[in-house]
């Protein structure tokens, strides 16, 4: 991909993390009443290598950096609820240990507060002609960024109008793999019909809110929350996070 060749490349640890545990996963027979589950933590690195590698020569480009997310992050304080119901899903074998090891071999970083998602949402936008964000996560398209979809080998280029548009219709549908709503029924094309006919504003955003009985603060905590940081939202020094406000988009 020429458009992407020598640029940096900030990749969602998280996701190679999570696949790379899974793979290295092994089920174990010992008799007929008995189980038990092991992992291969050789084959976890090398399978979290592989998928690096494949990244690395899909966009021609060797300069890597890696982000993770921390236990806790600045949507957990504003939605309690945010991502529990992923709480008692269990987590994949020595994905701890694999991601201690991908920070240690990679150029990685975590910052405190903020998801791995918004880490990279940060540096993009800083620098969108030089950097390209991936992630195989949907919410990429709320940037205004070169954008690499590792899940799916498909690099966008998407610009600011496209960017505000896709996150005035996430703000609609809101996100329940992430523990939040938005109005009930509406779907990515239901969205994009409502902005299509009454306008892509915030002022649709609100009207629909209070149309089916919330209120447009209801629909800024949605927007809040589906939104991906961008340069200037977050402090590296206090750690503080910027939200999104319809007046300063």
């Amino acid at each position: 991909m020429k458009e992407t060749k020598n640029k940096l490349l900030l990749i969602d640890g998280d996701m190679i993390l999570y696949k790379a545990a899974c793979a290295a996963e092994q089920e174990m027979r010992w008799d007929d009443n008995t189980w038990t589950l092991q992992t291969n933590m050789v084959e976890a690195k090398a399978e979290a290598d592989r998928n690096i590698d494949t990244i690395s020569k899909a966009l021609k480009s060797k300069k890597i950096k890696v982000f993770f997310t921390p236990r806790v992050t600045f949507r957990h304080d504003m939605w309690p609820a945010y991502k529990a119901n992923r709480k008692d899903k269990r987590k994949p074998l020595g994905i701890g240990e694999l991601r201690d090891w991908m920070m240690e071999e990679y150029d990685s970083v975590m910052y405190p507060n903020i998801e791995a998602d918004d880490a990279i949402g940060i540096w993009a936008t800083e620098d969108p002609d030089n950097r390209v964000a991936v992630s195989g996560d949907k919410d990429f398209g709320t940037l205004p960024i070169h954008w690499y979809n590792h899940l799916k080998d498909i690099l966008r280029i998407i610009s600011k109008e496209e960017a505000d548009h896709f996150h005035l219709v996430q703000s609609l549908m809101g996100d329940t793999t992430d523990g939040f709503g938005g109005l009930k029924g509406c779907g990515p094309m239901t969205a994009k019909k409502l902005l299509d006919k009454n306008g892509a504003t915030w002022k649709t955003v609100v009207d629909a809110y209070e149309a089916k009985g919330f209120t447009s603060d209801d629909a800024l905590m949605t927007a809040r929350l589906a939104r991906i940081l961008q340069h200037g939202d977050y402090d590296f020094e206090t750690n503080e996070v910027t939200l999104w406000n319809p007046t300063n988009a």
